[in-house]
């Protein structure tokens, strides 16, 4: 039966796909051992399905039109999406899955980039030698988007009275966390080693949602009354918001995505005067160095 099916099949050699997708041999070897490139063995040897390889080519030149966006969950980012999708046919795919886990998905080729916030204890820095844990050095561009407040979410007159990290501890205050990985989640975490505070002493430490409006909601619902997170969803909540971070968020480009001429057209989308006008406004961002390529350098 296999053999009846192979005869129905166009089956390429090696030399053969090499003519039929004016790539050099050497170039398909190395698709194989990636596992990239659908391929069967025959006798030993590598073969190839034409009807697969066209299903193939279909598939890739898809994702070419496409971009997909891998990590931390940011609101000002959607919005540029969204205004961005409105006005091209190639569409973005959005993904908020925390900054690890967004540069995890650049690692293993399922994301076209990745949006980061991760501040390095030691080096005091923001996302670079996460960066470089992740993917090779040299072989990734930086953008910074933008600069953002985050901070603590607190109800309306703040019947609390909460006015630092230490009062949450000291006067019992619930709280409600981000996911384990998030950028947020590792700058709270920074944030109370700085003030010697023991996680155990914060009450619903371990309790995590999964965005910003969420931990603002969960205030504003009063199912707890301190959350961490950024300015704006505060703003957009009508929730009271105390300041403690200003940090860097930026966009990570593997080279070889940085030269396609869709993750071109996304980027220079960052220097048009319309898409500043509608973001110009956005509380708790500050947008003067968007677009600014701040690796390499």
């Amino acid at each position: 039966m296999f053999s009846d099916i192979m005869e129905e099949m166009e089956i390429l050699s090696t030399r053969e796909l090499s003519k039929y997708l004016k790539i050099n041999e050497k170039k398909i070897y190395k698709l194989v051992q990636e596992s990239k490139l659908p391929h069967v063995k025959i006798g030993g040897k590598i073969a190839f399905s034409k009807e697969l390889i066209d299903r193939w080519i279909l598939e890739n030149t898809e994702r070419e039109k496409q971009i997909y966006i891998a990590g931390s969950d940011d609101i000002l980012l959607r919005r540029i999406i969204d205004l961005f999708n409105a006005a091209h046919t190639s569409t973005i795919f959005y993904a908020p899955i925390g900054s690890i886990n967004g540069l995890k998905a650049l690692k293993n080729g399922s994301a076209t980039m990745s949006c980061v916030h991760i501040l390095d204890i030691k080096r005091r820095e923001y996302n670079f030698s996460y960066i470089e844990r992740y993917l090779t050095k040299n072989d990734y561009v930086v953008i910074h988007l933008f600069s953002r407040e985050q901070g603590i979410y607190i109800q309306k007159n703040n019947p609390k009275g909460i006015k630092t990290l230490e009062d949450i501890a000291a006067k019992g205050a619930t709280f409600m966390n981000r996911s384990e990985g998030s950028g947020t989640r590792l700058l709270l975490d920074f944030l109370l080693r700085e003030k010697d505070i023991a996680p155990a002493a914060i009450k619903g430490y371990t309790n995590e949602v999964e965005s910003h409006f969420q931990a603002g909601l969960n205030v504003l619902k009063s199912n707890t009354d301190t959350a961490f997170g950024i300015r704006h969803a505060a703003h957009i909540l009508d929730l009271d918001f105390i300041p403690l971070f200003s940090e860097d968020f930026h966009l990570v480009i593997p080279k070889e995505y940085f030269l396609y001429q869709h993750v071109k057209t996304f980027l220079s989308f960052f220097e048009q005067p319309a898409l500043l006008g509608c973001i110009k406004d956005f509380t708790g961002y500050e947008i003067t160095r968007t677009g600014s390529v701040v690796y390499p350098t």
